[in-house]
């Protein structure tokens, strides 16, 4: 089977529709639940169960293709279940959902709190451009974000992984899968508006 992680992108196909792209939101070895956006609605009302899908699961691992099914037909709540499959290859590294967006939160390195605006996040990361540049490859800082975007404090350890101009990127280092799903569902939700 292929190891997922909660909070990953996955992007089925089937003759139906075009690509219906989700969040994995549970991992068992013999099926994956698959949360989808409204915008995704149509196509994954289409599918039945038994129908065949193609399959590209954003892992740790890099991008994994598989061959899998509609295990149970989509539900009201916009997830649907499908066979956990054997992996068929990897095409590239990309382990979660980004997305751009321009949002206001702070960072702290050792005692220092500051603000900054990021470019980009993701589950996994976060592009951003400091108010004031303070940070050094290898850093260790706590990212903060506000209740106003995820409905809650989030309070995460990361490490500063680039620096390339004026652009930080963190990744985290210690994040609870409760506010990776959080920060998952908001980047589905902007990519989903974006159209």
């Amino acid at each position: 089977m292929i190891e997922v992680k909660r909070g990953q992108i996955i992007i089925i196909k089937n003759p139906k529709f075009p690509e219906l792209e989700g969040i994995v939101e549970t991992v068992e070895d013999d099926r994956l639940k698959v949360h989808y956006s409204k915008e995704f609605e149509s196509y994954a009302w289409a599918l039945s169960e038994g129908d065949e899908l193609f399959v590209r699961v954003h892992t740790q691992f890099g991008i994994k293709t598989m061959k899998s099914m509609v295990i149970c037909a989509p539900s009201s709540d916009n997830e649907l279940v499908i066979e956990n499959a054997e992996a068929m290859a990897i095409r590239q590294k990309r382990e979660y959902v980004r997305t751009a967006v321009e949002l206001r939160f702070f960072i702290k390195k050792g005692e220092k709190l500051i603000g900054a605006l990021s470019k980009d996040i993701s589950a996994g990361g976060i592009k951003f451009v400091p108010d004031e540049f303070i940070f050094d490859i290898g850093d260790k800082v706590e990212i903060k974000f506000q209740d106003d975007d995820f409905g809650k404090d989030l309070n995460i350890e990361s490490v500063i992984i680039n620096i390339a101009g004026a652009n930080v990127i963190a990744k985290y280092t210690q994040i609870n899968e409760f506010d990776r799903d959080k920060i998952s569902k908001f980047c589905l939700t902007l990519l989903s508006q974006l159209g």
